[in-house]
């Protein structure tokens, strides 16, 4: 009867053994694709709000070759490649080598038919970000007919997108 119960303890260290380890493992893998967005210069609250909603706790991966952005809380599956969105002020001062953060730079003047904005990547490495990557300044044109209805919507939704594109090149 003893060995009953000390066989059952020792498969229940095992099986919980077993959960930690492949829970760590999916939290390694989460870590190495997550990516910090730093806001610098977003002097328009309302722009800088929307951004901020869509972009920080998303993930992103392709499923049958199209891009998919959703919450993380609503995510199900499991995929190769999916890519984390969180705000860099979640960074503390015990940042890991090999962390990835995007800079979205605000440029210029907020007008309801274009905005300027840039994108740099960085990696952080010696105990300091190093850029590895800059696409320079992007124009954003909205075209809507109705420019006052949509513009912050339309100017989140494109830097949205090409934060998350930007992540997979």
């Amino acid at each position: 009867m003893d060995f009953k119960k000390l066989y059952l303890f020792l498969g229940a260290l095992i099986v919980l053994n077993l959960f930690f380890a492949s829970c760590s493992d999916q939290e390694k893998a989460n870590t190495d694709n997550t990516y910090y967005i730093e806001l610098v210069n977003f002097n328009h609250d309302s722009l800088k709000m929307d951004v901020s909603a869509k972009l920080f706790g998303k993930v992103s991966y392709y499923k049958n070759k199209e891009l998919q952005i959703l919450s993380v809380n609503y995510l199900t599956d499991d995929y190769s490649d999916l890519h984390f969105y969180k705000n860099a002020a979640e960074l503390n001062n015990n940042i890991k080598p090999e962390t990835r953060k995007i800079r979205i730079e605000y440029g210029g003047v907020f007008t309801m038919d274009s905005i300027k904005y840039s994108l740099q990547k960085f990696v952080y490495r010696d105990k300091q970000w190093k850029k590895t990557s800059d696409m320079g300044f992007i124009t954003a044109i909205n075209t809507n007919f109705k420019t006052m209805m949509f513009t912050v919507d339309y100017f989140g939704n494109e830097i949205l997108n090409n934060t998350v594109l930007y992540t997979y090149n």
